[in-house]
């Protein structure tokens, strides 16, 4: 029954839904491609401390069509499956943009209330969203893991002068899985590690990555490409649920044991916490930082970009542990493996404005009962986002960026022009503060608008009804986006002496958000030719 029930909760990853962003298995010859050994990433550690033009470890020799001294990233959305039979792909991307009657964020009764958002003559219903139907050329509404659709995607990006892909990764932490049985033998567990022969491999240690499948067929196609058209990529740990942090608290709980999910002794406590933290850092390593294509410093760490790490703050403090502790754990971990460490670039905003204290960004978790911390808790200890920021380099934060900026102070957007405001504000703010230290970077975020209402709009209440709908109208177009870009490359390289040199934009594929510069038939390649003509030559 356990088995059964295990296999049902990892097949449930595909229906879940994940809150916050706002390898399939390769021949022997792409393996090797793929992959660095130890021997080769020692060599390449040694190269990088006496070559100033080692391609592989420093980043800015990644470019391509762009021939600017900035890099270019961009954040990437992974879409999912909301269906709950396992024969029906209903993706949650292409399902809210051509109706409501499958779109699962219109039905989430936790963040819209027990009716899910509800339209009525004051309030109508405003879509279907076709305009931001992907060009025919990537098969409009395509399949996540299309091989042709994903080279197509890594190709716009490398001839329109993007340098590297962040990918919106998520990880639950609270999935039990068994080595022995059928589908479950490939997820992935570190070698070694302890499981349970008597339980068909029952793994010690849970947790499995989620919606990955879009980076696999990525990756796959991407290590396909002649080296100089390979994009470079990099993850963007999205540690960011609630949700998830709920099931994580559950596991060994009276109902979960009852329900057949645990076995005795399988709890959530301060061990396994840091077990399974030790679990995905070593899954970065094994499958992801030996790569050729992934995303180094100057000095050859990986770089991984952690979305909203006031969340992951919070829940660890719950076990008296700090960010700190984290990141120095995972760095440590690199090092063990051949790796000279890791580089983290926080990916944060909050509210600035005293009276907003209360949505202000949460430093700590407290469970309502701490006998059962299961049934929820609240955050605590909120500071304001330019309090906060002076905290990153003290956990161990190298670098800031942003996601999407909703205000600075008291300017908030509600048109584009508004939006630009709100980001010239952020850059000026935080380039004066880094100024002087070369040790920590701000790398300057554009984002292309604002629109959430494919999945609701902005911001979703209990009542049925968005919070704030007139912000669902920030838009831009290519001569407005392009000038953004403009003043991004300008701030950028003012300060690049200390600041780095890298922009990144949000998104190539935040369709329910509004931020999208993948081609669509709305839009066409306007964005991207906007990124070409800024970061590019004629």
């Amino acid at each position: 029954m356990k088995l059964t029930w295990s296999f049902v909760l990892i097949l449930g990853i595909l229906v879940a839904d994940p809150e916050g962003c706002e390898q399939a298995t390769s021949e022997n010859s792409d393996e090797t491609s793929e992959q660095l050994s130890e021997t080769e990433v020692a060599v390449e550690n040694f190269t990088s401390e006496n070559s100033e033009d080692n391609s592989l470890l420093r980043t800015t020799d990644t470019q391509s069509q762009n021939s600017t001294q900035q890099m270019v990233g961009v954040y990437f959305m992974p879409s999912w499956n909301t269906s709950p039979d396992p024969n029906i792909d209903r993706d949650s991307f292409w399902s809210c943009l051509t109706g409501r009657e499958n779109c699962s964020s219109l039905q989430n009764t936790a963040v819209w209330g027990p009716k899910g958002r509800i339209y009525n003559r004051q309030y109508p219903y405003e879509g279907p969203y076709l305009d931001r139907k992907p060009i025919a050329a990537l098969k409009g509404f395509y399949k996540r893991d299309d091989p042709a659709v994903a080279r197509k995607q890594l190709e716009y990006m490398k001839s329109y002068g993007i340098d590297f892909f962040a990918y919106d990764w998520f990880f639950g932490r609270h999935y039990y899985y068994h080595l022995y049985f059928g589908p479950q033998a490939k997820i992935y567990y570190p070698e070694g590690w302890k499981i349970d022969p008597n339980r068909d491999g029952r793994v010690a240690v849970p947790g499995l990555e989620e919606w990955n499948d879009q980076l696999e067929v990525l990756l796959k196609e991407n290590s396909k490409l002649p080296a100089e058209k390979q994009m470079k990529w990099a993850i963007n740990w999205c540690d960011d649920s609630d949700e998830r942090w709920r099931a994580w608290l559950d596991i060994g709980s009276p109902e979960s044991m009852a329900a057949g999910r645990n076995y005795r002794g399988e709890k959530p406590d301060k061990a396994l916490y840091l077990q399974v933290h030790d679990k995905i850092t070593q899954l970065w390593i094994d499958k992801y930082f030996k790569r050729k294509d992934y995303l180094r410093s100057e000095d050859g760490r990986p770089i991984v970009y952690f979305y909203f790490p006031q969340d992951t703050e919070s829940r660890a403090s719950f076990y008296g542990i700090s960010m700190k502790d984290l990141l120095d754990r995972s760095k440590e971990l690199a090092r063990k493996n051949g790796l000279p460490g890791i580089k983290f670039i926080a990916v944060a905003s909050g509210a600035m404005m005293p009276n907003e204290r209360q949505y202000g960004m949460p430093t700590k978790w407290q469970a309502n009962n701490p006998a059962e911390p299961w049934r929820g808790g609240r955050y605590t200890d909120r500071i304001l986002f330019q309090d906060y920021v002076p905290r990153l380099k003290g956990m161990g934060f190298e670098g800031l960026t942003g996601y999407v900026y909703h205000n600075h102070y008291r300017q908030d957007n509600k048109s584009y022009a508004d939006m630009r405001k709100t980001y010239k504000g952020h850059w000026e703010e935080w380039s004066e503060f880094y100024k002087n230290d070369n040790s920590f970077e701000y790398q300057v975020p554009v984002a292309m608008g604002w629109d959430m209402r494919p999945a609701g709009g902005t911001w979703p209440q209990q009542t049925g009804f968005p919070s704030e709908p007139i912000k669902d109208r920030v838009h831009s177009n290519k001569s407005t986006f392009k000038a953004k870009l403009e003043d991004a490359k300008k701030q950028s390289e003012k300060y690049q002496s200390s600041n780095g040199n890298t922009v990144m934009i949000c998104c190539w594929n935040e369709y329910l958000e509004g931020n999208y510069i993948e081609p669509t038939e709305g839009h066409g390649f306007d964005y991207l030719e906007a990124i070409r003509e800024v970061f590019s030559s004629k």
